[in-house]
């Protein structure tokens, strides 16, 4: 019997004994029930207390001229001269204002803007082509449209004055509730001052005619209502589905004494917990399918969409569902073996319950700040569990579709789950922890009982991974918003120093405390002489072939022109640095740094639980997910691909450094004048940013590659490797 025959009967017994199980059908239909008053709740409450925080950024007003911003920059300073003076002899009111209201979200939000009518934010003011689009694309938080000339106390008439806002985006209306307090003040102000000193007919009591134009629509509006209720709702249900399944294929076999019996069965330990896997994964994602059509029938067949919009149409975002659901899939796998790692401890059903509750803490708490207003998929967020789930999401109800951000948050969330897989394996098929009573859980991660390996297990490499990858994200973001580390020397040492510790030193450690041979672990082995023709080969054209990739990849996937003028304006002081100090940050640290963590320590893990191939493409999407970036993850994952197969091939990691050091070398210096560029014009290749590459050189570089890997694919099978090799236990003293 094959393999996916023995899971198949598996996950099929266990399924129908789970949907049986009368704890698991109050969980996914009794639980949903009772939660949700309480979610909207804490929720509405949370909205509340975001909202005091937002009133306190600076917005941007989009005009469309020149006189236009010259009166409305004058009007704006002129009422914060005289709120100011008004303000100096007593405090005021914080800008949020204290009635918020419980009531709903709208109420929040209504009360914040009553708030910022009389204490309005900072405003930046620019000059845009269409007002109401850049609204729409967020490029300002609200536009002031002028039809006609803004009449001064001695003139008479009027001037239409439109202030265009998004109702979807709680900024833009913070934004435009400050900008009509301040025209309603001005527009007050011309009328007193007119009737006091002109003493004229009724045509002067309306100077300004002021209106208020809400650009979004209706389907805008159903999505932001639905945003910050369903997708915290579906995480928790996913979670809460997969809990009572997890808990009963676990600590209940435990407690009925039927684990034993179920271990000494003619079946892998491996295809036994990949059949509970499954199981517990589909009923999470039953739960939050469940959860999902319950809440849309209450919304949309039982009127309860008209009553959040107060009355207004409330038109169903079918369109968001698919992708919502695939959402889910690698998140009811995350949670699935978590659940499945956790309970695995417990010695009975009650025992599993109280470990859960700290697993369904830390899954509220990132969701919670997904939730919140104003949170953005940018960031820390777009690699945090859960957080990041919730977020897209919500931008997905707003029919924001991102396909970069969804496809870093597809990602990264499947990185998690993958390392709490492996773990959860790994546990599971451990005696300590399925046979031995409590105080036995100590002794999986007590180094005496850890067995001497020649490379790391695909759990360790997992999990060091998921740690690396998050760790490494987090602490890049800090060092570019630090005031000290953002530019210059300070920035390169600082990126360097953490490339240092994350990839070499931790790993080196963790193989260390875990008794893997390092030698082997990390590659280290020295190759055949042949080996460095292969890195040469590559590492002299794979430079051009990513220049290549990048112009095709522009015709279909062009990067934001935004996002490369940040990336610019970021970058230009490297210029100012000498050539061959940015060769050391920037080639020779990540050269050595990333092949000794992802072609040696994560490969090698890798390599014995899903083969010599299977490794190679994973460790390569993971080397292009490492740098967080949409536009780069398919130049970098396919770069992966080739250093992963020098280090499989030859069993070391020593030529895919050489080639991955000549690649970034000839990146950094090929557009420098006080690099390579003056020997690049004299060959003939071309040096400016965007000339397009010959396609003599492109097919000469392609031809070198092909044959790096070539010679590669050749080599013979030589002493000493990096596949699993037996393990041997050493005494416990």
């Amino acid at each position: 019997m094959s393999r996916f025959s023995r899971i198949n009967i598996i996950w099929r017994k266990e399924l129908k004994d789970t949907i049986r199980d009368r704890r698991t059908l109050i969980a996914m239909v009794l639980v949903p029930m009772v939660l949700y008053p309480a979610l909207m709740i804490g929720s509405l409450q949370a909205v509340e207390m975001q909202v005091s925080f937002l009133v306190t950024e600076e917005y941007k007003i989009g005009v469309l001229d020149e006189r236009a911003q010259a009166w409305l920059r004058s009007v704006i300073d002129r009422d914060r001269a005289l709120l100011r003076a008004a303000s100096e002899p007593a405090a005021t009111e914080p800008a949020a204002g204290g009635a918020a209201s419980a009531s709903g979200r709208r109420g929040a939000e209504q009360s914040a803007r009553a708030g910022v009518r009389e204490n309005p934010p900072n405003y930046v003011i620019q000059i845009v082509n269409d007002v109401n689009a850049a609204i729409i694309r967020g490029e300002v938080h609200v536009g002031v449209l002028v039809d006609g000339v803004p009449p001064g106390p001695d003139e008479d008439g009027s001037a239409r004055i439109t202030v265009a806002y998004d109702d979807a985006e709680i900024r833009s209306q913070i934004a435009s509730a400050g900008v009509a307090g301040i025209l309603e003040r001005a527009n007050q102000r011309l009328l007193d001052e007119r009737l006091k000193r002109w003493r004229l007919n009724l045509q002067f009591v309306q100077p300004l005619a002021l209106f208020e134009q809400n650009v979004a629509s209706s389907e805008r509006l159903a999505g932001s209502v639905l945003g910050q209720i369903v997708p915290l709702i579906l995480v928790l249900m996913t979670m809460t589905g997969a809990i009572y399944p997890a808990i009963d294929l676990t600590a209940g076999e435990r407690e009925r004494g039927t684990l034993e019996t179920l271990m000494v069965a003619p079946v892998p330990t491996v295809d036994l917990i990949a059949g509970k896997f499954v199981v517990v994964t589909m009923i999470g994602l039953l739960s939050a399918a469940l959860n999902l059509a319950s809440v849309g029938g209450t919304i949309y067949l039982g009127g309860a969409g008209s009553l959040l919009t107060q009355g207004s149409a409330f038109p169903f975002p079918f369109h968001a569902l698919p992708w919502i659901l695939l959402l889910m899939v690698p998140l009811a796998v995350l949670f699935s073996a978590a659940l499945l790692a956790v309970c695995s401890f417990a010695r009975s059903f009650k025992e599993a319950q109280n470990y859960v509750l700290p697993v369904m803490m830390a899954a509220i708490i990132p969701g919670v700040v997904g939730i919140l207003p104003g949170t953005r998929l940018e960031g820390p967020i777009i690699i945090m569990p859960v957080a990041n789930i919730v977020v897209l999401a919500r931008d997905l109800f707003l029919s924001k579709f991102d396909f970069n951000a969804i496809l870093l948050v597809l990602l990264s969330t499947s990185l998690y789950a993958g390392a709490a897989v492996a773990i959860a394996a790994k546990l599971f098929g451990q005696e300590a922890v399925l046979f031995a009573d409590s105080g036995s859980v100590a002794t999986v991660f007590d180094r005496r009982f850890f067995r001497v390996r020649s490379e790391p297990s695909a759990a360790a490499a997992m999990l060091v991974l998921a740690l690396v990858y998050s760790l490494n994200f987090y602490l890049q973001q800090a060092i570019a918003r630090s005031p000290w580390l953002s530019t210059g020397i300070p920035y390169l040492n600082a990126i360097a120093l953490t490339l240092i510790v994350l990839l070499a030193v931790g790993p080196w450690f963790a193989a260390r405390y875990m008794r893997v041979d390092a030698m082997t672990a990390f590659a280290l082995q020295a190759p055949p002489a042949r080996a460095w023709l292969s890195a040469v080969c590559l590492g002299a054209s794979t430079w051009i072939l990513a220049l290549a990739w990048w112009q095709w990849q522009q015709g279909w996937l062009p990067m934001d022109p935004n996002l490369r003028e940040a990336i610019e304006r970021q970058t230009a002081w490297f210029g100012s640095v000498p050539p061959w100090t940015l060769v050391f940050f920037l080639a020779l640290v990540p050269a050595f740094t990333e092949e000794l963590f992802f072609r040696g320590y994560v490969l090698s893990g890798m390599r014995g639980s899903v083969g010599k191939w299977g490794a190679v493409l994973l460790v390569s999407l993971a080397f292009g997910l490492f740098h967080y970036s949409a536009y780069r993850l398919g130049m970098t994952t396919l770069l992966g691909l080739l250093l992963a197969l020098l280090a499989v091939q030859y069993r070391s990691i020593w030529p895919g450094m050489l080639a991955h050091l000549m690649h970034n070398t000839i990146s950094t210096l090929a557009g420098r004048e006080d690099g390579l560029a003056p020997l690049m014009r004299s060959i003939g290749f071309p040096t400016a940013a965007d000339a397009e590459l010959p396609a003599a050189w492109v097919g000469g570089a392609a031809a070198l590659a092909a044959i790096g890997v070539a010679i590669a694919l050749t080599a013979r099978r030589a002493p000493g490797s990096i596949n699993p090799s037996p393990t041997r236990t050493l005494p416990s003293a």
